[in-house]
């Protein structure tokens, strides 16, 4: 608004600097304040005309809207010279035929100005129209990555549960007909990982502590299965059991150093599982002593299984902040498989 008054208000000193030279004598009143108030009328109307009811008339045909809008214009000027003629007679001449002949001119004026308004008036809602449109579909396109992310991540853990679980049912069978007591205490523990299993079915973060209480109750019936071949290490930073991750995300860890880095062995072997807060990013490290990483333990992180879908869900829920790598044990046998992940709350992406 400030911006039309100051921009009608140039205007009309300019037409009346250029009326005072050309027609001196003419008009009995100072010609710089008239067109001053006429070019304000010629304004205030066009900006009335385009903001008010361009957004009502844009839904009329072309024709139809073009005549509105002209007639709007001329009869708002008509009607706002009027006024000003009226209210302030001293500043005007007193000739009926030089103040009608203003009137058509402020009125021609006011036509011309309210035509390019409306051109702006036009071009700016279309523009906004345009913009608004592509948020929509940007906010569509976010919707739509969202789920697909949500979808993913579901798929990943439901390929992940049933693995697992199966090598657990194998465990309690084989403990049921040497040690009945012992099968009895699996199947408590594993009434506790269906619970937080289903619990972590879901994209709603667990804690760390969570999740490593699930991982002691999986290498527990580890345990009942390997005996003494089995030894377990805890080397846990109090500071990071609270920190939000997925859950499922440990245990496919610790079941790879289980299975390639332990079993292998006749002798058995230890699975060490620490965790630390570095400048707000979590290593989770799980060292086994076992054979070692050879080609084929590094197509797992790869493939579509176990590492390889744990890297996936990495990739789903942090993007590139998050990652999964296995390395040889620094100057001995066996595998470090290192997760790194941001210390913020996980979100859905």
């Amino acid at each position: 608004m400030l911006i039309w008054l100051a921009g009608n208000s140039l205007a009309g000193t300019v037409i009346g600097l250029a009326v005072g030279f050309l027609n001196t004598g003419v008009i009995e009143r100072p010609t710089i304040v008239i067109s001053v108030l006429f070019g304000n009328v010629v304004g205030f109307t066009a900006f009335f005309s385009a903001s008010a009811l361009f957004p009502r008339l844009r839904l009329l045909a072309p024709p139809i809207r073009v005549l509105l809008l002209g007639f709007t214009l001329l009869a708002g000027a008509v009607s706002g010279s009027a006024a000003v003629l009226y209210a302030y007679p001293l500043f005007v001449a007193r000739d009926l035929s030089q103040t009608a002949a203003i009137v058509a001119i402020n009125g021609v004026l006011s036509v011309i100005v309210g035509a390019i308004v409306f051109v702006y008036e036009n071009m700016r809602f279309k523009l906004e129209a345009s913009l608004r449109e592509v948020e929509e579909v940007r906010l569509a396109e976010a919707h739509l990555r969202e789920a697909a992310a949500r979808a993913e991540l579901a798929a990943l853990q439901a390929q992940i549960n049933p693995h697992f679980f199966f090598n657990t049912l194998n465990t309690i069978a084989s403990l049921l007909e040497d040690d009945p007591e012992a099968a009895e205490e699996v199947l408590h523990r594993l009434a506790g990982l269906f619970r937080y299993a289903f619990k972590a079915s879901d994209t709603t973060p667990v804690t760390l502590g969570e999740e490593l209480e699930f991982t002691r109750n999986y290498l527990a019936i580890e345990r009942a299965r390997f005996g003494e071949r089995l030894q377990v290490e805890w080397d846990i930073d109090p500071e990071s059991i609270e920190i939000p991750v997925p859950g499922l995300l440990l245990q496919p860890l610790v079941e790879n150093a289980v299975g390639h880095g332990i079993a292998p062995l006749v002798e058995g072997g230890r699975v060490r599982i620490s965790s630390r807060l570095v400048d707000r990013t979590l290593h989770l490290d799980v060292v086994d002593n076992g054979v070692g990483i050879d080609a084929n333990q590094e197509d797992l992180v790869r493939d579509g299984h176990g590492l390889g879908n744990v890297k996936r869900r990495l990739e789903a829920v942090y993007g590139g902040r998050g990652s999964l790598s296995l390395l040889k044990h620094p100057g001995k046998s066996g595998t470090v498989a290192r997760l790194l992940l941001p210390a913020d709350p996980v979100t859905d992406r």
